[in-house]
């Protein structure tokens, strides 16, 4: 039973991970990259790095630690759940880790120098393929919450004997 407990514990963890970063993540594409375009090319650098700052603690450390608890879900997953949509959670959201690090990183990276629109417009293009998996993840883990929430409704009514 405390493996069960744990491994529910994880699981929820998990969840609420999700939902927490899928904000962080909206916030980010929609109100921040596209708020880059109306700064001052001679502020642009230093708001950069000083956004970077937040964006790391508020964002990227909490996406790591959402993608090892879903590691952790898919491994030791709780009996009650199989390790299918987990698995394509995590496999999707494994797409935004690769478009990070391949495309969005490195134009980051450009950006901490100074205004480039054209950095930023390509930026903006590409987070749509980071956009898409973040929404896939989120859709997946919405999809396991509601299967999890009704499977314990049904645990509960026959406790209660109203079945």
């Amino acid at each position: 039973m405390k493996q069960q407990t744990v491994r529910t514990g994880i699981l929820f963890l998990f969840i609420l991970m999700v939902f927490y970063c899928y904000g962080t993540r909206m916030m980010d594409y929609f109100a921040i990259y596209h708020s880059w375009k109306l700064v001052a090319e001679e502020d642009f650098a230093r708001l950069h790095q000083y956004q970077s700052v937040f964006i790391i603690n508020i964002f990227v450390i909490p996406a790591a630690v959402m993608t090892v608890l879903n590691i952790l879900v898919v491994l030791f997953p709780p009996p009650y759940l199989g390790r299918k949509l987990p698995g394509i959670a995590l496999a999707v959201y494994a797409f935004d880790w690769i478009f990070s690090f391949t495309i969005q990183i490195p134009i980051q990276f450009q950006l901490h120098n100074g205004k480039n629109m054209e950095l930023l417009n390509e930026l903006l293009r590409t987070n749509w393929w980071r956009f898409t998996a973040d929404t896939g993840q989120f859709v997946i883990v919405c999809i396991l919450f509601w299967q999890l929430l009704r499977k314990f409704e049904g645990f509960a009514a026959a406790r209660s004997g109203s079945i």
